[in-house]
């Protein structure tokens, strides 16, 4: 990936730039200010760019609408060390496409920044229902289907085929423990405890136009 990276400490900017590069992306940007962070957008055209969200001056989430409109093909990742849902829901609604704490290993940052790239909403499951639940209207039940991915979608279609988990595995081609964790993910998104209520929730509300084109 090509990344620009932006965060007002610079032993940490420096750090993550560092970190990034020897993962074998191209950093082509280290910034410490959203205004720079526009601008090595508008310049490089990043795949994504990595914004923190607190500084000095204030809160970067007015920038992500400038980023995105000065580049875009760019996916911005919002970097903050805190997890508040209100500031989650509130960069996701301003155009990011993502959201990862601080404290996570750069693993599961890279993860993260894959994931965005990839057209994905690369938010943690939970925290993202938290976010995002309570500005939706009560009366719609499938409100959270916008933000399942592709392979959400087929593991709902293994649950509503009634597949156990070493069929759904080897439907999509899968470990087991990975199987489990698509379920996982899929039943957080929707907020209910278990299969059959995720089967329940689809056979009530969808119909066949509620799935994606290509998955139908």
């Amino acid at each position: 990936m090509r990344l620009v990276v932006c965060d007002d400490h610079r032993l940490l900017l420096e750090a993550l730039g560092l970190a990034l590069g020897e993962r074998g992306h191209d950093v082509v940007a280290l910034v410490s200010c959203p205004d720079d962070a526009v601008d090595a957008a508008a310049e490089h055209r990043p795949d994504v760019v990595l914004l923190d969200v607190n500084f000095p001056d204030g809160s970067s989430l007015m920038a992500i609408r400038r980023i995105r409109d000065a580049s875009p093909e760019s996916k911005v990742v919002m970097l903050s060390a805190e997890s508040d849902h209100a500031v989650v829901g509130r960069a996701i609604a301003e155009g990011a496409s993502g959201y990862v704490g601080k404290e996570k290993p750069i693993a599961e940052i890279v993860d993260m920044l894959s994931q965005a790239a990839n057209g994905h909403v690369a938010v943690d499951p939970m925290l993202l229902q938290q976010a995002l639940r309570p500005q939706k209207p009560s009366d719609d039940p499938l409100w959270a289907l916008q933000f399942l991915t592709d392979r959400e979608w087929e593991v709902m279609r293994c649950i509503m085929e009634g597949q156990t988990t070493e069929q759904m595995a080897d439907s999509l081609g899968v470990q087991r423990s990975t199987a489990r964790t698509h379920v996982q993910n899929l039943l957080t998104k929707l907020g209910v405890h278990s299969r059959l209520q995720a089967a329940a929730l689809m056979a009530a509300h969808a119909s066949e136009e509620t799935w994606p084109v290509h998955l139908r």
